[in-house]
This record gives C-alpha cells, sequence and structure tokens, in this order.
C-alpha cells in the first residue's frame, strides 16, 4: 500500500489539474481578500465559495482519475499486491494531493488575512468535504463501468447536496410547519456532508441567515461543542461508508 501510495503521489504532484486547483483557490482566496476591506465580509463569501466549489472538483477529479488511471491499476492488480492495497494506496493519494492543494490554495489567504478560529474552522470543514467526495468519486468510480455515466452521475449527487437538497428541505418545512417536526428534520438534515460543514463553521460564526431554513434549526440543536462532536461524527460516517463499499466492491470487481 505505502508503494502504490508513493507512485500514484509522484503521478498526482505532476497532475496539470492538482495544480490548477491549488491555483484556482489560492486566486479566489486572495482576490476576495483584497476586494473586501473587512476580513470577515471576505471570509464569509469565501464559505460560499468553498463550500460549492471543493466538492466538485473534488468529486469530478476523483472519478476521472481513477477511470484514467485503470491500466496501471490493472498492471498492479496482477501483481502480488492485495486489491485492498491498491486501492488504498491510490485514495489516501488523491486525498493527500487535494489536501496539500487546498492547504496551499486556501490555508495560505487564511492565515495571512484571517488568522483566526473561524478561518480555521473554514479550512477543517473544507478538508472534510475533499475526504468526503473523494469516497463518493471513488465508490461512483467503481461501481460504473462508463466514464461519462461515471461523470454524470457525479455531476448529479453535486447538484442535488448544493441545490436541490436545500429546497426541498424547505418546502417540507413549510409544507408541514403546523406540526412538530423539527427533530425528524434535523436527521434529514445530516444526510448532506455540505450542510454538515456549515453547521462547522455556523457554531464560530453566525451564519444562520447565508444558510437558510436548515441552517436555523441545525444551530438551534447543535450550537455547542456537543452540537460539533455530532456535526463531526456524522462526517467522519459519510467517508468511512462509501470507502467500505467501494473497496468492497473493487475486490469483487473484473478488470
Amino acid at each position: 500500500m505505502i508503494k502504490v501510495f508513493k507512485y500514484t503521489l509522484i503521478d498526482l504532484a505532476r497532475n496539470r489539474f492538482v495544480l490548477g486547483y491549488a491555483g484556482l483557490m489560492l486566486v479566489l482566496a486572495q482576490g476576495l481578500f483584497l476586494l473586501e476591506n473587512d476580513p470577515m465580509k471576505a471570509l464569509l463569501s469565501l464559505v460560499q465559495v468553498v463550500l460549492s466549489l471543493v466538492p466538485l472538483i473534488t468529486i469530478i477529479f476523483t472519478v476521472v482519475y481513477i477511470y484514467d488511471s485503470q491500466e496501471f491499476t490493472q498492471l498492479l492488480a496482477v501483481q502480488p499486491i492485495a486489491r485492498g492495497a491498491i486501492l488504498g494506496g491510490q485514495l489516501l493519494a488523491l486525498a493527500t494531493a487535494l489536501l496539500v492543494a487546498q492547504a496551499v490554495g486556501l490555508g495560505l489567504p487564511l492565515l495571512v488575512h484571517a488568522p483566526n478560529k473561524p478561518a480555521l474552522m473554514l479550512s477543517v470543514s473544507g478538508s472534510a468535504l475533499v475526504l468526503v467526495f473523494v469516497a463518493l468519486g471513488a465508490l461512483i468510480a467503481m461501481r460504473q463501468q462508463e466514464k461519462a455515466r461515471g461523470v454524470g452521475i457525479s455531476l448529479g449527487i453535486w447538484l442535488f447536496f448544493v441545490m436541490v437538497y436545500d429546497a426541498g428541505l424547505m418546502a417540507l418545512m413549510f409544507s408541514l410547519s403546523e406540526y412538530p417536526i423539527e427533530p425528524f428534520v434535523v436527521p434529514l438534515a445530516g444526510a448532506n456532508p455540505i450542510d454538515l460543514a456549515r453547521i462547522l463553521v455556523m457554531l464560530e460564526v453566525d451564519l444562520a441567515a447565508m444558510m437558510g431554513y436548515s441552517g436555523a434549526i441545525y444551530k438551534n440543536f447543535f450550537g455547542s461543542t456537543m452540537g460539533m462532536v455530532v456535526a463531526a461524527s456524522i462526517l467522519v460516517f459519510w467517508v468511512a461508508v462509501p470507502c467500505w463499499r467501494g473497496f468492497v466492491v473493487f475486490r469483487k470487481k473484473d478488470l
């Protein structure tokens, strides 16, 4: 697994997409801080950018990279290397490369312009989303034989989490506003990892107005240290389950 991780990481270090991702995040973050005189306003704008852009880039790149490296994977599969070690090394390298790119592109501007706890939480939340969507992307690539279909499913999942989910949750809340459904809506909102990442930031900065109705409910129920622990635990679950399913599918897959 260590050798697979090493050679995959070397390949990713030369990948123009990873370098471009780091550059894009650096330009966006630095640009927002330069445009705003108040660092906190720039940070609030950056929250929306990070929570939308990071999942999209991560899941699409993961799916495309796994499909494009299929020949290398087949070569490794005929060697005396366990399949779990092959996929584990590749996923670890993908996550590491994207996390390093994000640390450079997002972490450096935050460190220079907003060295505070909300900025740290934004960086941690962005990193958590990288891990979640690497896991989801890997599962999609393992289950789908066609590259185009895998990319399409990835885009659909991203659109669902970013645009459709909150709208559906809000419609549910308004249509059932006469009933005490808050205890049921909170677990439903936990099914969206991007909303969970918003919560981790919201616990440090008052972002309820930017997060919609589901964000207000989350703040009421999880506006505490225990709430942060619960949200972080669910994010870990979002990483663990797709990874586990991906390993199961990969071990049975006919390469």
